[in-house]
């Protein structure tokens, strides 16, 4: 599990998961998120990452290929990241 993967579960279980859902040791980095978390959770995850990670998410890209686990997301994050360093903006 990566580091971004990692954080990426910890917010998710300390943010949304104490409520009698699946604990972060029963959530695998390919659960469906869509069917764990509802749409305001997500938002809510999505602006909490993008100050995190000092990224910006766009309209287009609200989609399950880059949002629907937790491994899709930190890919996501870290193409995001990796894309930032190469036009030399601050990741």
């Amino acid at each position: 599990m990566t580091r971004i993967e990692k954080n990426i579960r910890e917010y998710i279980d300390s943010s949304f998961l104490d409520n009698g859902h699946a604990t972060s040791g029963e959530l695998s980095i390919e659960a469906d998120l869509l069917t764990i978390l509802d749409s305001l959770q997500i938002l809510r995850m999505l602006l909490d990452l993008e100050s995190q990670y000092a990224i910006k998410v766009d309209n287009s890209e609200l989609t399950p290929d880059y949002l629907g686990t937790i491994k899709r997301l930190a890919e996501f994050i870290d193409r995001k990241q990796q894309a930032a360093v190469c036009q030399g903006l601050p990741s």
